[in-house]
């Protein structure tokens, strides 16, 4: 993709969005479980772990209808980042408009963060 072509929101970075891969650590959520605000859009989703691909879905909206689900995080060995990538797509004025979402979230199994 032309960086050219793609314009990010101010103040959002263009490899995590409003999301700092090298912030503080946070615990791996009990029992596995992501959370996100829900999929309003149709459109894919991938989700990574430590460089490992956890989950993929051609159409999120359906395949993830709540806002609550599991992922495997077990390729996170000490500290890792959870990449989460998005595209939402929508029909809108009888034309095709898409959204980018991404996340990178910096994760530990450690029970405590410094």
């Amino acid at each position: 993709m032309e960086h050219a072509k793609y314009t990010v929101t101010e103040g959002a970075d263009f490899s995590c969005g409003w999301t700092n891969p090298k912030g503080t650590p946070q615990p791996i959520p009990a029992g596995g479980i992501m959370r996100s605000t829900g999929y309003t859009h149709e459109g894919p989703c991938e989700m990574w772990v430590a460089d490992t691909q956890v989950y993929q879905a051609d159409n999120c909206h359906v395949s993830l209808p709540g806002k609550e689900y599991p992922i495997d995080y077990s390729p996170c060995k000490g500290n890792c980042v959870l990449y989460w990538y998005w595209l939402g797509v929508r029909f809108l004025k009888n034309s095709y408009s898409w959204q980018v979402y991404k996340e990178c979230i910096p994760l530990t199994t450690n029970s405590t963060t410094k």
